[in-house]
């Protein structure tokens, strides 16, 4: 702020007879200029519209010395003035000699003329005489008076002017528009003036603290739309035909409208109408689009995960290589009744399948995993979820048996088959949720009644229009082919039909105790699960609970191509290396997983480490040496490349027992379910980077492995490249 004073001027000026000009102290001028002014404010009334006297009443001088001293002063003032005549002003007398005429510079300050430093010496309390001949008189010296402060110095507080220097704005254009152009002109200019050859110039660097900028990405923005009202023109042939196509009013008209009152009272008392709002598909539709939207808020960095939108790569920071799956989100089980709530009617996860035209859905089968469980389930449920809302599934089917199994169709996305406990098998179309099964297989035809417990999609050899049949492999180890016809039944046929192996099998090699004969109750063995081949679609492989897999083919019935023994258990899940066609891994109730080559009868590398049966276990999709497993309490992950001996990680998700687990269709994420009905979605983000050339990293780590087997070594020498002829990832057609 500025303060601004300004200098009282006196009017008159002090004048001496006699050819003499007397020097006055300059407060003693100013006392009396300040009583003039209140001696001619005293003369001056104030009168309001009533005529009365309201003229402010002059302050009391409370200091009665002062007041006779400075009016002795005014009397000897006006006495001196009133005799002197003013052309006989003579020169003051400066600070370093009082006789003499010359002086510095000077102020003409109520009739005198001070230098500067007279002012603010104070030089002014002296009384000099001039006579005419030139004569000197000795000065009068008057007691110095005490400071005074004076009324006439005004102080003015402004708001100072604010001076832009210089600002520099930034913001964001899209590329390639004529803003973009102007834009990249002045980055152009700015690079020349900051590091190009126009920064020889003073510059300085200055910091500053700003708070956090909300901000949000392109993406959310919408585009702005204008409403608009506009008319239209029908004819009076619309208008009729438009009237006419309305429902004519029948005789019971009257008697309808009575039954629509009474139901929809009935509907009030019992909440009917809510009831019916949440069965409409455009409410459901709706619902849907909101829950999606709103969840976007909470799982927005989980979503950004799955989709993996955040990849580390080789030029972060900080890498982590821990192998460890992280949950990004759950879908925890619905409430199917008033049973779950209670805990009572608690269904497992038995079957996980991934949509193989959109990875962000999949459908979670919800029913009997274990068959000795303590607590039976008499119902079961399929439901279909998606990754955009994880809080509640989209669809919902609901089933008097428990369901075992599920499986998305990879020729028809929108094809989901569905098995059942009591055998049953049904294809639904998911795209619309009020529609029933497109078909259900026949108990007449089909005479299967054991649990359905895998299902698989084969492509259909003879006509590309008609829809790929489906086989089903049932737990009495019998295989049945399904056929999609224009009925609202499934045309069933018995593929093929298993045996217990009389002997010992090719492959590994038990040992028996002597004189040691087992009878089994059952001739048939028990089925587990069923795999097909990733180049020949007419041969797919079963898996018995007696540790046996069975090379079959689509193109013959009740008879198998090959078996050869894998475990000492049961075998429970088979899977083809992504890069190779004849490299594939199965794991059983042995607590082993074993690594095979096709053409080699005895396994590569044996991985053991818990003594717990193994559920499932898979190859990495992302990296070639890596193996993915799950046992009843936790998910461990292998990498034959480091270790061989133990797990590089083992992860509990929960204290529930895990059921099994699949591999989304990016391969970096992974769907595990347990026995409470909880799905959890892990992803593998904090794994090392994949080698550029996968084949040749599996082919040099199997190697490594077998080093101390010469005759192995041979063996996968003979086989020579046994990879897909890009050596990249070979993806199912």
């Amino acid at each position: 702020m500025a303060a601004k004073v300004e200098d009282a001027k006196p009017a008159k000026t002090s004048k001496l007879s006699g050819g003499r000009m007397t020097r006055m102290p300059y407060k003693q001028l100013y006392d009396t200029e300040i009583d003039e002014m209140i001696s001619v404010r005293r003369t001056l009334k104030v009168h309001d519209d009533e005529l009365v006297d309201v003229t402010p009443k002059l302050l009391k001088v409370v200091d009665n010395v002062k007041e006779r001293r400075y009016k002795i002063l005014n009397e000897t003032l006006k006495a001196d003035l009133s005799a002197t005549d003013s052309s006989t002003r003579a020169s003051l007398m400066s600070r370093q000699s009082v006789a003499s005429h010359s002086s510095t510079i000077r102020f003409k300050l109520g009739g005198l003329r001070l230098s500067l430093d007279d002012v603010i010496n104070n030089v002014g309390s002296l009384q000099n005489v001039f006579i005419d001949n030139e004569e000197e008189e000795e000065p009068i010296f008057y007691p110095r008076r005490s400071e005074h402060k004076y009324p006439f110095i005004k102080v003015v507080l402004q708001k100072s002017p604010i001076f832009l220097l210089y600002e520099s704005g930034s913001f964001t254009v899209p590329k390639g528009t004529k803003l973009a152009e102007n834009v990249e002109v002045d980055n152009t200019i700015y690079d020349y003036l900051t590091i190009g050859r126009g920064n020889v110039r003073r510059r300085s660097d200055a910091e500053t603290q700003t708070i956090d900028a909300i901000m949000k990405t392109r993406y959310v923005n919408t585009y702005l739309r204008n409403p608009e009202e506009k008319g239209t023109y029908v004819s009076l042939y619309e208008l009729y035909d438009t009237y006419k196509g309305l429902p004519k009013h029948d005789r019971n008209e009257t008697n309808r409208k009575k039954s629509q009152r009474i139901i929809k009272m009935n509907d009030l008392e019992h909440g009917g109408e809510l009831v019916q709002l949440t069965e409409n598909s455009h409410f459901k539709f709706a619902t849907m689009v909101m829950e999606r939207i709103l969840a976007s808020n909470v799982y927005q960095k989980s979503q950004l995960r799955f989709r993996n939108f955040r990849q580390p790569s080789k030029s972060d920071s900080v890498a982590e290589y821990r192998y460890k799956p992280e949950i990004i989100f759950t879908l925890h089980a619905p409430k199917f009744g008033a049973q779950h709530v209670s805990g009572l009617n608690r269904k497992a996860v038995s079957d996980i399948s991934f949509c193989y035209g959109n990875g962000d859905i999949l459908a979670v089968a919800y029913g009997l995993f274990s068959y000795s469980a303590l607590i039976t389930v008499t119902t079961g449920n399929v439901c279909i979820w998606s990754i955009k809302n994880p809080q509640h599934p989209e669809r919902c089917y609901r089933y008097n048996i428990p369901v075992t199994s599920v499986e998305f169709s990879p020729f028809l996305p929108f094809l989901l088959a569905v098995g059942m406990m009591d055998g049953t098998v049904e294809v639904r179309n998911i795209t619309k949720p009020n529609d029933p099964p497109i078909a259900v297989s026949q108990r007449s035809t089909s005479l299967n009644g054991d649990p359905v417990i895998a299902l698989k999609w084969i492509k259909q050899p003879q006509d590309k229009y008609d829809t790929d049949p489906i086989l089903a492999l049932s737990s009495n180890g019998s295989v049945w082919k399904y056929y999609v016809i224009h009925s609202p039944y499934l045309l069933g046929f018995k593929q093929m039909v298993l045996y217990r192996v009389d002997g010992q099998p090719e492959g590994l090699q038990l040992k028996q105790a002597p004189n040691s004969v087992e009878l089994f109750a059952n001739r048939r063995p028990l089925g587990l699960n069923i795999t097909l081949h990733p180049k020949l679609r007419d041969i797919y492989f079963m898996l018995t609970d007696e540790g046996c897999v069975y090379k079959c083919s689509t193109n013959t019935t009740h008879t198998y191509l090959d078996i050869w023994q894998t475990h000492e258990g049961a075998v429970n899940c088979m899977d083809f290396s992504p890069w190779s066609p004849k490299l594939f891994l199965t794991c059983g109730n042995d607590w082993c997983i074993r690594i095979w080559m096709d053409g080699i009868l005895k396994p590569l590398i044996t991985l053991k480490y818990k003594m717990k049966p193994i559920y499932a276990a898979q190859w990495s999709r992302s990296h070639s040496t890596v193996i993915i497993a799950t046992n009843r309490s936790s998910l461990d992950v292998w990498d034959i490349h480091r270790n061989i001996l133990a797990p590089v990680s083992r992860t509990k998700l929960s204290k529930a027992f895990n059921t099994m687990f699949k591999h989304s269709l990016c391969g970096r994420s992974l769907a595990v379910g347990n026995e409470r009905g909880d799905v959890f979605i892990c992803s593998l983000v904090k794994m090392p980077f994949a080698p550029y050339f996968q084949y040749d990293a599996l082919r040099r780590s199997l190697f490594n492995a077998i080093s101390t087997s010469a005759d192995l070594i041979i063996e996968l020498n003979n086989i020579g490249f046994f990879g897909y002829p890009g050596k990249g990832f070979k993806p199912e057609e």
